[in-house]
């Protein structure tokens, strides 16, 4: 069982450790941006990042999906090839053909989303971006359905590099303003696809490509359009309804807020990467249900922990990088951390429907949400703004792993300890209700105060049982003698 948790935690380290990377040097890049960018410039880049989101969604076909499950299915690297080619040929020419239409109605697009007749040139920047950075995706699903987790890494390590060089050259240099930020993703997609077609000569040639391999996966996956619809409302919404009921300025805090709350994605979406290739490759194994139940606690710890940190140290750390306009993003923290945690615990709750070849669960989980979020944000939005639509955020995308574990015990029943992960959230929230009526005034004392909040994780993991000192001792012990360890998804004993 240790085993099979070292290597998904190997694998997860690996690749969230280029986005850990770039995400902190993107951090550490704050108090140039926040003295070159206004809170209303944050607004734009995000309404436009979310305004990009939702074309990808429909260049994308889900198509990422359908290609893991036909890539597993056979052990035969030509059909693979077949798969992976397929795949990289329909997206390509989905991606050129939206981005034409984006290009040719930039000024339109411009007025309707943004509210400012000067962003038409970001959209036919973002024209060019959309294909170009077709290829680099393809290749980083290829190098993870390879199980190459350095390798990954080292592709998505250099683009992020790329990416952030030419951003701090752009904005911060030459001060070409928010139409650097977009530039810059321009060029870092067509140095990621040269990089890619370099690794995938063979693989994307074109007498690969197979029309009926493609239908069969077109099938598989024009169902979860809809669902990534809906997802694309979970995620990225509120932005609009934070600039229909308040200003782009709010709108450019609540972006601030987030990139705080990115900390808990990077880490997030790290484990999701190493997940579901993982999971698939030991799903027919007689131990995988107790593996699934115990990294589903597991994740539920660290998410849990991770969210609490940053949530508690997000005024803080605002103060250091950040002018004085854009503390109030702190506000949001700490519900889009946990947003972002619910992402990763979605996954999990998954993965029963997709052994069993069905994804009719993620579909209407995430559905409900998409309605969830329309209506939270109606409802929250106006009176609170953005820390409504933060809360929103939430709310809605609690929905999804909600409604999938529900479903998916039915299917594939796992042996989830669901008491102790409410109990973990319970937890967080009481710690970081307690942060937040701190004196603002005293920093080194709220610094040490929420310290000692966040290290009663720790006792909190024997009192709700997670392990016993018993087990925490034989592993100890075993890890000296070189022993291999057992770890049992059941409640430990007190022996």
């Amino acid at each position: 069982m240790l085993r099979y948790l070292r290597q998904l935690t190997a694998e997860s380290f690996v690749y969230g450790l280029s986005s850990v990377i770039s995400r902190f040097i993107g951090i550490l890049l704050l108090p140039i941006y926040t003295r070159v960018l206004t809170p209303e410039d944050y607004g734009v880049v995000s309404l436009m990042t979310s305004t990009m989101y939702l074309v990808i969604t429909f260049a994308g076909l889900a198509l990422d999906t359908a290609s893991m499950r036909w890539y597993w299915d056979t052990e035969e690297t030509p059909d693979r090839k077949r798969t992976m080619a397929s795949w990289a040929w329909c997206q390509l020419a989905v991606s050129s053909l939206l981005g034409f239409m984006i290009y040719a109605s930039a000024d339109t697009l411009s007025v309707v989303l943004i509210g400012r007749a000067d962003a038409g040139e970001l959209f036919r920047i973002n024209a060019f971006v959309l294909p170009l950075g077709t290829l680099g995706w393809v290749a980083t699903n290829w190098l993870r359905l390879q199980r190459r987790p350095w390798q990954t890494m080292g592709f998505n390590l250099l683009t992020s590099l790329i990416h952030i060089f030419v951003t701090i050259l752009l904005v911060a240099v030459l001060r070409t303003g928010i139409a650097g930020i977009f530039l810059s993703q321009a060029i870092a997609g067509l140095i990621s696809s040269a990089i890619a077609i370099g690794l995938m000569k063979d693989w994307l040639h074109p007498r690969y490509f197979l029309p009926q391999r493609l239908r069969e996966m077109l099938k598989y996956a024009l169902p979860l359009i809809p669902a990534a619809l809906a997802f694309w409302v979970v995620n990225s919404s509120s932005r609009y309804f934070i600039q229909s009921f308040s200003t782009t300025s709010e709108v450019g805090l609540f972006q601030v807020g987030s990139s705080f709350a990115i900390v808990v994605a990077v880490v997030s979406s790290a484990f999701q990467q190493a997940w579901n290739a993982f999971a698939l490759s030991i799903h027919k194994r007689d131990e995988a249900r107790q593996v699934f139940a115990v990294v589903f606690l597991a994740y539920c710890w660290i998410s849990c922990f991770l969210s609490t940190a940053v949530a508690l140290f997000a005024p803080e750390a605002l103060r250091l990088l950040a002018t004085e306009v854009y503390v109030g993003a702190s506000e949001v923290v700490s519900f889009l951390a946990f947003s972002y945690a619910m992402v990763g615990l979605a996954q999990i709750a998954a993965i029963g429907p997709t052994v069993a070849k069905t994804t009719q669960p993620t579909g209407i989980g995430v559905t409900l949400a998409a309605g969830a979020n329309i209506l939270t944000n109606l409802l929250l939005v106006p009176p609170f703004g953005k820390v409504g639509a933060a809360a929103a955020a939430l709310a809605s995308q609690s929905v999804i792993p909600a409604y999938v574990f529900y479903r998916g015990q039915r299917i594939y029943p796992i042996p989830y300890r669901f008491g102790v992960a409410f109990a973990l959230f319970v937890l967080s929230w009481v710690l970081i209700g307690i942060g937040s009526r701190l004196p603002s005034n005293e920093f080194w004392l709220s610094v040490a105060i929420k310290l000692i909040l966040l290290s009663l994780f720790i006792p909190a993991t024997f009192a709700l049982r997670i392990v016993s000192v018993a087990q925490v001792v034989e592993l100890y012990h075993r890890a000296r003698l070189g022993l291999p360890a057992r770890l049992s998804a059941r409640r430990p004993t007190n022996d």
